[in-house]
């Protein structure tokens, strides 16, 4: 078994020095000589396999319940608005992706502030019942708007969830192993991508209102949750000095969490972590924009190409791209481990703009050729998001590692309700061409291969990994 030794808790925050008027700001219960990596092999913490099973099938939820208005964005909104017409459709439909990011950015900073104060395992438990009950909420919408709001708070539980599951995963497994764990995770919304195609592939038929109502399912999986996750012994240590300065101070917990939060976004921005949380988050902005108005159009150009409602067509297509993400998971720790953060961003970057750019211009029909350019596709796109995984958490330490997750990782959600928006002009601007107005939006990965030269090279919490 392994340990770690680790500084006693203080009697009282108190016992801190602070520099600022606000005691609670400076709570800070990671501090040492050496950064000290979290193992989850003491009997307070929770099992790490038990978390890593857990957020896995969050992460697989996530991806299904994320990826169903994608895949059935055209039959649903041509019945909801009463038309066939592709530039319409696709208007009302960057409306509705929109909203989703909009939600998912809200609840990403929302929620991961929350974790950060009353828990990884309750808060995580919540965004995912959120998502769950309002994916199926979708199947009864009656007209565009409503779905809109629905997928809102689809986004807001979903964004919460993806954040807090990466971090708590980080918090429990040492870094010897912790990006292969980080990978494995990173599997799951490529998994998730793939259910929803198998749903498509089986309930298609029936309508697009069957995908939604399967979407319910994820909301069983709190069940384990609530009985199998427990807070890490990071995070108890921290919350028990906050308990005892509270009791201390006679502040009412609501008092507390308030002023915490508040600390937490404004140590984001010191002299210390400014130029990283900016730097990282435009990077990682980049590979939400380009998923967001490029790849999620790739339904909807597929009943282009073939000119009807396509159900096993977009199924194949979604498969084939679903196997490169998953593949990405698989890999994208050795690819960490050999090449280092930066070097695999920035590989990534160029690669998924490439392979985006030349299939949308030279794929004019639904065929193998097509298959082949999406599981590349998949693999370069989705590999972003994996490094982000493993490299976000250890640029930050434990009392503020979720709500910079949350926020880092999330506010390109702003730029993709402009990116998706901005495509629905696009859209209409070429006449329609789903394929047009993706491949231009493309050259946006080019800024995040100059992105890279400005983030650290690796983090110094956690026991970084990165080179």
């Amino acid at each position: 078994m392994q340990t770690v030794s680790r500084p006693p808790a203080p009697e009282s925050l108190a016992q801190i020095p602070s520099d600022t008027s606000s005691e609670l700001e400076n709570i800070d219960l990671t501090a040492s000589a050496e950064p000290v990596p979290v193992i989850a092999t003491h009997m307070s913490g929770p099992s790490r396999w038990h978390v890593l099973i857990a957020t896995w099938l969050g992460g697989v939820f996530d991806g299904m319940d994320s990826s169903i208005f994608a895949m059935v964005l055209f039959p649903a909104l041509s019945e909801l608005l009463h038309t066939q017409s592709h530039s319409v459709v696709g208007q009302y439909g960057s409306y509705i992706i929109a909203l989703f990011m909009l939600g998912w950015a809200l609840g990403a900073m929302i929620f991961g502030a929350m974790a950060d104060h009353i828990g990884r395992a309750k808060t995580l438990s919540i965004t995912i019942l959120l998502y769950a009950i309002c994916t199926g909420l979708c199947a009864v919408a009656g007209n565009w708007w409503e779905l809109g709001i629905y997928r809102f708070l689809v986004g807001a539980g979903i964004g919460g969830e993806m954040g807090i599951g990466a971090v708590l995963l980080s918090e429990c497994w040492p870094a010897k192993s912790r990006v292969f764990a980080v990978s494995a995770l990173a599997t799951s919304l490529g998994t998730g991508y793939l259910l929803t195609a198998w749903l498509n592939l089986s309930l298609g038929h029936l309508g697009w209102r069957y995908l939604f109502m399967a979407g319910i399912v994820p909301a069983f999986l709190t069940v384990y949750m609530r009985f199998k996750l427990r807070e890490p012994e990071e995070f108890v240590r921290l919350q028990e000095a906050r308990d005892k300065e509270s009791a201390r101070t006679g502040a009412s917990v609501w008092t507390t969490i308030t002023t915490n939060a508040s600390a937490c976004f404004k140590e984001l921005f010191t002299e210390a972590n400014c130029k990283k949380t900016v730097s990282v988050a435009a990077v990682a902005s980049v590979a939400i924009v380009c998923w967001w108005a490029v790849i999620a159009w790739i339904p909807a150009w597929i009943n282009q190409l073939t000119g009807d409602l396509a159900v096993e067509q977009r199924s194949h297509a979604m498969f084939t791209k679903d196997i490169g993400m998953i593949l990405s998971g698989l890999l994208g720790g050795i690819l960490i481990k050999k090449l280092g953060y930066r070097l695999a961003l920035g590989a990534s970057f160029l690669l998924a703009f490439g392979l985006s750019y030349g299939m949308f211009n030279t794929v004019h029909s639904f065929g193998p050729a097509l298959l082949c350019w999406l599981v590349a596709l998949g693999f370069f796109a989705h590999l972003p998001f994996v490094i982000m995984w493993t490299y976000l958490p250890e640029l930050y330490e434990a009392k503020v590692r979720s709500t910079a997750f949350g926020f880092i990782y999330n506010a390109g959600r702003y730029a993709a309700v402009v990116a998706a928006l901005g495509s629905g002009v696009l859209i209409q601007t070429f006449g329609g061409s789903y394929a047009m107005a993706a491949s231009t939006v493309s050259a946006v990965y080019l800024l995040g291969v100059v992105g890279v030269f400005f983030i650290p090279a690796k983090g110094e919490y956690l026991g970084a990994v990165g080179h």
